[in-house]
């Protein structure tokens, strides 16, 4: 079974990882290969490969989410619907889903039910179930395309939807029709119940994330803390917590059920025992909405009861590998989930760990435990982008037993007595919030300890795998062949590799940050991040979520210089998260007042080598001569074969003092457009005089600015440029060699690209085109040949 199970998922996982879903010939070609795997009797181990592949496609044919006959562009549509789910509210802003019963664009209706994510300002009161009639502006879902960035649209495809948008100038409420989403509104009342507790804000987010699973209530601090600390996967409700609901019903209803001799004579306890377990575990994830991870975690609860209640082969191995099956049959977009491979990696680990240490003291099996857990989570968190603390292990030793025993049950015992007896449940509930307190203050001095201390990144397959195998070896029982191997695999994975760039070669990646701008600049030793991108009062940053989690899977941890162009936020909006995630060594700006009270001003003439790639701040001329755009840090990056400029937001009568100061020392073979492409930038004799090979586009997907405009894209195509817009490309990857110059880009959408992914446009340029066809393709575009 553990080698089919193996198979089935690399198989579901292999369908995962295509850019389009295929079409009819995979079928035939999946039947073909099915039918030669039975036919000759030694390959049909092999069988689960092509039947994970087959199964994962046909459940993804079957589970799209629909398509609606809308533009590209964002579109105001007239809906009548319903509130499905709990309403998260931060920041005066509502976020929900809307089932949409009919649709109209004025023109036509679109009837097609269909789902989709809103967010509504200052919204009324809603509840689940409710029917609305609105106006709403919608887009298909679109997020940010860059290494290590969370999938938001995998999150959504998964949820069936696909359009995402905001509500305009309110709603009308309908009649209530069917009766429906009771249990939803169940969980909103005990919601807004623990709501109203005396109680501080940390306490009650923390109270309704553990009950009725609505993060929405961790403010973006709080939940910095808990991934500083390794400690995030406290507040998801998945297999621990269900696994603790059930297991508490199972001991508690056996040791009861062996003190009833007519019942137990009737009834096994045993039986008793899982039955009121696995309805404890039901219990609790119908209360935390039975998300995704909560069905995960019920298949594998009812796996492992069943296999005892039947007396079938309850070895650890055979029941993990049916489980393993089990989940990827009901849900095979799982496999790209971070919490499937946690949960199952987390699970391993104790049953490894309890194996190699039966007869031994609870204590020692308790930090046995953590630390297998840590170790095997290690390159699952890496992998996905996920900063892995060093104080994990620790921490985890002391809070997981803490929720366990006190947090969990506690929490979920207020809420049952909040409607038996209501003042016992809020009482409850409070003493919870008050241990909860000290539990985030010292989260607060552990998350102060671990800072800089995190484990090292592993950023490709090959690399968490060969961890993967490491970790297998060194947790085997003694007397396993070639356990000392596990040494060596682990040190050839986290040691440092040495310099991965030789002397003049950098990489210059413009990042997906959104309508922002952020660069990351390589050499051999030293990182550079120009811009972070923008912050938001809500507390999201792009530098927490794409700027930090790109440079981890870049495996690089300090960040030598920060240039912040200006003191716009969608340019410097995440400096301050940045600096307090990673080390940063020294801070250049061009407006040092709106920024970084530390930072250094820009100014002309500052120069610096780093790994024989000499950089040269061109612009502004003096210190605090311009304000705003015109004060943009102009920065020219070389290696004497070729070169590229980043331009901050610098507009036409900044241009014109920088063509006028240098007409021929601007020419260069990148250009970052200045200003996003905005029409009061990118003047025509500021694209002359840099004349690049790639214009690249830092712009959000259909930006209310219109960035880039059609005019100024016009010139950079005119003199021959291949442009490239982070909307549609997502994070533009170029490799520059201090022999050949600059090479093809790499874009996150075009190469890394899934299924579910929005398309967005066109990134042709992303493509690699050959010297020989170059003249063509330009050609073909409109535009003449360099």
């Amino acid at each position: 079974m553990l080698r089919f199970a193996v198979l089935f998922g690399l198989g579901v996982l292999g369908l995962h990882r295509l850019p389009d879903l295929p079409g009819a010939t995979a079928w035939v070609v999946l039947a073909i290969v099915v039918g030669g795997l039975v036919a000759y009797r030694p390959w049909r181990p092999a069988l689960g490969a092509p039947l994970g592949f087959a199964w994962a496609l046909l459940a993804a044919q079957l589970s799209q989410p629909p398509v609606v006959a809308i533009a590209e562009s964002p579109v105001d549509l007239a809906l009548d619907g319903r509130v499905v789910g709990l309403v998260g509210r931060r920041d005066a802003v509502a976020r929900f889903v809307f089932a949409v019963d009919r649709a109209s664009d004025g023109d036509r209706e679109l009837v097609r039910p269909w789902r989709l994510r809103l967010s509504w300002r200052d919204a009324p009161p809603l509840r689940p179930g409710e029917r609305l009639r609105l106006t709403a502006r919608v887009k298909p879902a679109h997020g940010y395309a860059s290494p290590g960035a969370w999938d938001y649209e995998g999150w959504l495809y998964r949820q069936g939807i696909r359009y995402t948008g905001y509500v305009r100038n309110g709603a009308t409420a309908l009649p209530a029709g069917a009766a429906c989403c009771r249990i939803a509104r169940w969980r909103a009342a005990i919601g807004t119940q623990i709501d109203g507790l005396p109680v501080s804000a940390d306490a009650r987010g923390v109270l309704r994330a553990l009950t009725v699973g609505d993060k929405s209530g961790l403010s973006a601090a709080l939940r910095q803390r808990f991934r500083d600390t390794g400690t995030s996967h406290l507040m998801a409700i998945s297999g621990l917590h269900i696994g603790l609901a059930a297991g508490l019903g199972l001991v508690f209803v056996t040791a009861a059920w062996r003190r009833m001799p007519r019942l137990a004579s009737r009834v096994p306890a045993r039986v008793a025992g899982a039955v009121c377990g696995a309805s404890a575990g039901l219990a609790y994830a119908v209360l935390a909405g039975f998300s995704l991870p909560t069905q995960r975690a019920l298949i594998m609860l009812s796996v492992a009861l069943l296999a005892i209640l039947l007396r079938r082969d309850t070895r650890p191995a055979a029941v993990l590998a049916t489980a393993w099956v089990c989940v990827l049959l009901y849900d095979p977009s799982a496999v790209v989930s971070a919490g499937l491979w946690l949960s199952f990696g987390a699970v391993a680990a104790i049953l490894g760990a309890l194996a190699l240490l039966p007869k031994r003291p609870a204590w020692q099996i308790a930090v046995a435990v953590q630390l297998a857990i840590s170790a095997v989570l290690w390159p699952i968190l890496a992998l996905w982008g996920m900063p892995v603390p060093g104080v994990s292990p620790l921490v985890n030793l002391l809070l997981v037993p803490l929720f366990a025993l006190l947090i969990v049950p506690g929490s979920l015992l207020g809420v049952v007595a909040l409607w038996i007896v209501p003042p016992l449940g809020r009482a409850l509930l409070t003493v919870e919030a008050a241990a909860i307190d000290v539990l985030v203050g010292a989260l607060g001095a552990a998350a102060r300890f671990a800072e800089g201390w995190m484990l090292p990144s592993v950023v490709d397959w090959a690399g968490a795998l060969a961890l993967g195998i490491a970790l297998l070896l060194l947790l085997a029982p003694r007397g396993f062949p070639l356990r000392w191997l596990g040494v060596p695999l682990i040190a050839a994975v986290v040691l440092p590799a040495g310099d991965t760039l030789a002397p003049g070669d950098f990489h210059v990646h413009v990042l997906d940050a959104g309508q922002g701008l952020s660069v990351v600049v390589e050499t051999a030793t030293h990182t550079l991040v120009y811009d972070t991108g923008p912050a938001y009062p809500s507390g999201f940053s792009t530098a927490d979520a794409v700027v930090v989690p790109f440079l981890r899977t870049r495996g690089r941890r300090v960040v030598d210089r920060l240039v912040l162009s200006h003191g716009d936020n969608d340019h410097a909006g995440g400096a301050a998260r940045l600096r307090a995630t990673l080390p940063v060594r020294a801070v250049l700006a061009g407006e040092p007042g709106r920024t970084l009270a530390d930072a250094q001003t820009c100014r002309r003439g500052q120069r610096w080598q780093w790994d024989d790639v000499e950089f040269r701040v061109l612009y502004p001329f003096a210190p605090g001569e311009r304000r705003g755009n015109d004060a943009s840090c102009v920065l020219r990056i070389s290696n004497g074969v070729a070169t590229v400029l980043l331009t901050g937001d610098i507009e036409s009568a900044a241009e014109r003092r920088l063509v006028a100061a240098a007409p021929t020392g601007l020419r260069s073979d990148v250009v970052v457009v200045p200003h996003h492409g905005s029409g009061t930038s990118s003047s025509q004799a500021l694209v002359a005089a840099v004349a690049p090979r790639y214009a690249i586009y830092a712009a959000g997907w259909a930006n209310r600015y219109g960035f880039p405009d059609d005019t100024v894209d016009a010139r950079w195509r005119a003199i021959g440029a291949r442009r490239l817009n982070t909307a549609q490309a997502g994070t533009i990857s170029l490799a520059i060699d201090a022999h050949s110059g600059v090479g093809f880009p790499r874009c996150q959408r075009v190469h890394n690209r899934r299924f579910w992914w929005h398309d967005g446009g066109t990134a042709d340029a992303c493509h690699a085109v050959s010297s020989a066809n170059r003249a063509a393709s330009l050609a073909a575009d409109g535009a003449p040949a360099m």
